[in-house]
């Protein structure tokens, strides 16, 4: 399953790495939508910055005076569709698509050439109303065309879910750099007390016992 997923976003990145151009043609004239503006890029998906250990983004209610470090988004009916840093678009931009009943969160950068190509791809995959696995592809080109240069990393999020579809468990598999540096398998584990939420993280690990520690805690806002 892994190895059809694999090859699935190896599709998509060939099918998508030159098109940055064509993206901006199909964000260029929506009208009505709606401007946020943060310092990070929004979550593509609900707990993706606590599993990966960074700081959720930052929400401004105006627009920032200064462009250094500000990501602006743009939603159509509330959906993200298209964002990218206000200082220079090269240095990030993200457009989503949906496709074969998938969302596909396409990030493009600068490479050395200066020519703005594809570099990372997120895809969520949705069973009815919640979402059934996240799939992660990164993919650092060698300019000169030296294959065994090139970098990838690739990650599968596996979701599972409590008899009143809050997630139960998250099981991470997949690799960093290489495809020989596979990663020991990750379960995310969810627990839910009062209004708060707890993730918990335990990895598989040759010949070590598997030791389940508290990685992320989320206090629910409490309006008064």
């Amino acid at each position: 399953m892994i190895k059809k997923d694999y090859d699935l976003l190896l599709g998509i990145f060939g099918k998508y790495y030159d098109s940055y151009e064509d993206m901006l043609e199909r964000v260029k004239d929506v009208e009505n939508d709606t401007v946020i503006w943060s310092d990070l890029y929004l979550e593509f998906f609900p707990y993706q910055y606590a599993l990966n250990q960074l700081n959720k983004p930052k929400i401004y209610k105006t627009e920032p005076e200064s462009n250094e470090g500000i990501i602006v988004n743009r939603l159509k009916d509330g959906e993200l569709y298209y964002s990218y840093d206000n200082e220079n678009k090269g240095w990030g931009s993200v457009f989503v698509i949906k496709e074969d009943g998938m969302k596909l969160y396409l990030r493009f950068l600068n490479n050395d050439n200066d020519e703005i190509v594809l570099e990372q791809v997120y895809c969520v995959f949705f069973k009815e109303t919640v979402i059934e696995k996240v799939l992660f592809y990164l993919k650092d080109v060698d300019l000169d065309g030296d294959e065994e240069l090139n970098e990838e990393t690739f990650l599968v999020d596996t979701y599972s879910y409590n008899s009143d579809e809050s997630i139960d468990t998250i099981i991470r598999n997949g690799f960093y750099h290489e495809s020989k540096n596979i990663i020991p398998t990750t379960t995310f584990r969810f627990e839910y007390v009062n209004e708060d939420q707890f993730i918990y993280t335990k990895q598989l690990k040759l010949n070590q016992m598997d030791v389940e520690k508290l990685r992320w805690k989320i206090k629910k806002s409490r309006i008064k």
